[in-house]
């Protein structure tokens, strides 16, 4: 099973662990941390975690920006063996990841899967005719 590291800006993290666990249940094995939110260093706070993750647990790490400074962090840690980094990442990842990393560490295709079903996930509804037959289809 992989530990996943989420650092975003604000309370992302905790946010999207707050719902996820209403959903899921515990999550232990999902660590998130809020950047710049109050006083702690979030350079001290990620040497933290590491310091304590054994070395041989696959690690996911999550961001919420590319070029953001949480993901320049994170990202001085890919040298590590099974540490692999994502970004851009929204509650239907975090979702998918965990669910599918309960039992066994996940592959390069199960994250590039999970990256696929997550962007799928993002949609834009507009108006919706209600008054159109194939509405109660639509739920």
């Amino acid at each position: 099973m992989p530990e996943f590291l989420f650092v975003t800006h604000g309370h992302m993290a905790t946010g999207v662990k707050s719902t996820l666990e209403i959903i899921t249940g515990s999550c232990p094995n999902l660590t998130s941390i809020d950047a710049y939110v109050d006083s702690e260093n979030i350079v001290e706070l990620v040497d933290k975690y590491f310091d304590r993750l054994p070395d041989a647990k696959q690690l996911i790490m999550l961001s919420d920006i590319e070029n953001g400074s949480a993901n320049q962090l994170l990202f001085k840690h890919l040298d590590r063996p099974n540490t692999f980094l994502i970004t851009g990442t929204n509650f239907p990842l975090v979702l998918q990841l965990v669910l599918n990393g309960k039992e066994t560490d996940l592959t390069e295709k199960d994250l590039k899967n999970a990256i696929s079903e997550a962007r799928d996930a993002i949609k834009l509804f507009q108006e919706l005719n209600l008054d159109d037959d194939d509405s109660e289809s639509f739920f």
